[in-house]
């Protein structure tokens, strides 16, 4: 499949993994959000910050579809992001 990966027959198009063994597999772009247009940003710590919310899957004590902020994966030191 051309070296690409897919979870559920969906293309996984970043994927993101913690040292406490959670895994984020995102399959679509959801939102950008920027702190420069309507959107604002995300809140994130109190303040806003530019964005990407994804869709995907994500894996931990349970397996969850669901959105998820890049920003908030990037910003915690126990999360890598895989690609």
């Amino acid at each position: 499949m051309n070296g690409k990966k897919f979870v559920e027959g969906n293309e996984i198009i970043a994927a993101w993994k913690s040292e406490t063994g959670w895994h984020w597999f995102a399959t679509e772009v959801s939102e950008i959000r920027r702190v420069e247009d309507e959107t604002g940003g995300s809140i994130i710590n109190g303040k806003p910050e530019n964005d990407i919310i994804y869709y995907g899957l994500v894996l931990g004590p349970t397996e969850e579809w669901g959105y998820f902020s890049a920003r908030e994966l990037e910003m915690d030191k126990r999360v890598e992001k895989l690609f």
